[in-house]
């Protein structure tokens, strides 16, 4: 980890031009896993620990800030199969680090969470919460009872910095009880018994449970649960007029009567009200922006006081109601202009904050700052192999949809065209997002970057459907998966019309829902596009509204997800790639990791299958122990030296390639 003058920085970024790009960057550089995933400050600002990557791997490391003399080594590392998802401070002795790994339960491949606490030396590496241990009838043998997860913080206690609140069963492995443990010594005790129609718990400022929320097990109707701020009485939604059984609940104001849910209130985009418990109304308005949803809430630096909103724009943006805490804000972007600010973690009293700092054409990297010296510094780069290479200009563009509709995009260019080469006949990549109900941003992306590495432009679309741009933009979407894959289409036939893409030198790429478009545009406009690559994308719909159903509550969210947006199963069917592989003709690039638990790998199998009657060249690419997410390094690197062999052999080299 390397602690440099954010000046540094800044110099390294505004002089690359006269050096950048002579040669292409390694494809590795792009596929390497960024150099930090997570990071976390002590209460007391001396002890930095970062999830970092340690050869393809990450692993969690401590560093003192408060003496860089210290060379001692802390370190652990986990098994290959288990990904850190955050760490966290509990209290300047105790870290905090979630994990999720994969388990076969009942022939079916699943996630689990667990929880992992450690001393700040990392000399101690314990569960937080041991699975719970159970005897089969008829068995004298113990064995663990399936728990699926083990890692559910309700709140960190900012007054109590020895406990935590959980969602644990404690009585019933699939009952949500709340459970107060003390992170030093393990111990813990219920607070709230679980109840069977309540899967979450959201807690007020003071950690105390005062919401309840859920699906009736038998109905899936929707249930909410409230208690008084300082009472022991739980009543029905039905009691608070105006408040519904479904709304979206942000979480609680500074007064423990005064709960912040989202709500339209009569224009198309989400804003954040708030509702009194105590008079049981809504009485004032947070935020409401009138083109994008709002996101969520920003806590002070202490987690006790609402200071700011968060939505996304081309970028994601925060609206400050606090003047002193925006104050902090505004000299990092003072520092920092042009760069988008994500933070990452502060101290409770705010004088140390962690975040990252990226612009479009710049990869993220990791910056500490001091409020009361205005110094900042930089720890690393998520990327530093890709050094002062310059990187694609991402631009926001709009297009019409073949109904007129405005659908608003990003387009990612080569160097050169910066540089002054016209935007003329390129090879483009068509790259719609996963999801589908997601949405891309006017930020670095490292995929669509290593596109233009290559000389290829980049087209992502926010088609109908994706989040963010209000209700009635997402619900035609949901509504009709049909005109989310013409909105695709029609970027392409913009570029086209506007003579920025070479007609014969187009290719659609996707992950995920984006993987399942491209399958779709090779299926239905083969005319349009000269090669597809479906990562881990959905091949056989009536399939996954099956692996859905597996869950609980998984007619309703198959519904909801999948059979709202088709008219009928012959619907359903026809728009499904594995019914119509045998149309397939164009060259195609088909991987999928073979653990993936939200696209499970069958779906692979069955195209593969089924593309045995097309006459298309298809390059299979199997991930093993692969998830849906390419965290996995190798296969990260296995993908992406795959894909750029195979643009090259299908879209030929690039003029606009350095």
């Amino acid at each position: 980890m390397r602690v440099l003058s954010v000046w540094f920085f800044i110099l390294l970024i505004c002089c690359a031009a006269p050096f950048a790009n002579a040669k292409p960057v390694s494809f590795e550089h792009y596929a390497r896993l960024p150099s930090v995933y997570d990071a976390a400050i002590s209460p007391d600002g001396k002890f930095l620990a970062v999830v970092a990557d340690n050869n393809g791997r990450y692993i969690i490391r401590v560093l003192n800030l408060d003496n860089p003399n210290d060379k001692k080594t802390r370190a652990v590392t986990y098994a290959k199969e288990v990904k850190i998802l955050w760490v966290k401070w509990a209290n300047d002795d105790v870290l905090l680090v979630s994990t999720r790994q994969k388990v076969r339960f009942d022939r079916n491949l699943i996630n689990t969470g667990y929880l992992y606490v450690m001393n700040k030396d990392l000399t101690k590496n314990q569960l937080l919460l041991e699975p719970k241990k159970s005897t089969r009838q008829g068995s004298p043998r113990r064995v663990t009872e399936f728990r699926q997860f083990y890692n559910n913080v309700l709140s960190f206690l900012p007054d109590d910095p020895d406990h935590i609140l959980m969602a644990h069963g404690l009585r019933e492995s699939w009952l949500e009880d709340v459970i107060k443990v003390n992170v030093r010594t393990r111990k813990f005790q219920r607070v709230k018994e679980g109840d069977e129609n309540i899967q979450t718990w959201i807690t007020d400022m003071r950690g105390e449970t005062r919401i309840g929320m859920g699906r009736d097990t038998e109905t899936s109707k929707r249930k909410m649960i409230i208690r008084d701020a300082n009472g022991s009485q739980w009543r029905n939604v039905n009691n608070y007029p105006g408040l519904e059984s479904d709304a979206r609940v942000f979480g609680f104001t500074e007064d423990p009567n005064e709960v912040i849910i989202g709500s339209y209130n009569g224009k198309d985009t989400l804003g954040l009200f708030v509702y009194d418990l105590t008079h049981k109304r809504q009485t004032r308005k947070l935020f409401q922006h009138d083109l994008y949803d709002a996101t969520g809430i920003v806590r002070s630096s202490d987690g006790k006081k609402v200071v700011g909103a968060s939505y996304i724009a081309d970028t994601g943006q925060t609206e400050f109601f606090d003047p002193d805490y925006k104050s902090h804000i505004d000299e990092i972007h003072k520092q920092l202009n042009g760069f988008h600010i994500r933070y990452i973690d502060q101290t409770p009293d705010g004088q140390k904050i962690i975040f990252k700092a990226s612009a479009p054409a710049i990869p993220n990297s990791l910056l500490y700052y001091d409020t009361s010296t205005k110094k900042m510094a930089l720890i690393t780069p998520d990327y530093p192999e890709i050094g002062n290479a310059i990187q694609g200009d991402v631009t926001a563009v709009s297009y019409k949809a073949r109904d007129g509709f405005e659908i608003p995009a990003y387009l990612t260019t080569p160097p050169k065209i910066a540089e002054g080469m016209p935007l003329k006949n390129l090879p483009f990549i068509i790259m719609p997002h996963g999801g589908p109900y997601a949405r891309d941003t006017q930020s670095f992306d490292y995929w669509a970057q290593f596109l233009t590495s290559r000389g290829y432009a980049v087209l992502q679309m926010n088609f109908r459907g994706s989040a963010g741009y209000g209700k009635k933009f997402e619900e035609a979407g949901r509504k009709n998966w049909v005109l989310m894959q013409e909105d695709v289409e029609d970027g392409a036939r913009w570029l086209v019309s506007k003579g920025y893409a070479d007609p014969k030198r187009i290719c659609i790429l996707g992950g995920s829902y984006g993987g399942y478009a491209a399958l779709m545009g090779a299926i239905k406009t083969p005319d349009l596009y000269q090669c597809a690559v479906s990562l881990a994308g959905v091949t056989d719909l009536q399939d996954m509204i099956r692996d859905l159903k597996i869950y609980q509550f998984g007619r309703e969210t198959a519904k909801n997800f999948i059979l709202k947006g088709f008219k009928d199963r012959d619907a359903i069917k026809e728009n499904s790639p594995v019914k119509r592989a045998d149309e397939i003709t164009i060259p195609l690039m088909l991987a999928h990791g073979e653990k993936d638990t939200v696209v499970y790998f069958d779906q692979f199998k069955r195209m593969k299958k089924a593309l045995k009657a097309s006459s298309a060249p298809v390059t299979y690419l199997r991930l093993k122990d692969g998830d849906h997410y390419l965290s996995n390094s190798e296969n990260r690197h296995a993908f992406f030296k795959t894909l750029d062999k195979f643009l090259g052999d299908n879209l030929g080299p690039s003029e606009a390639a350095p």
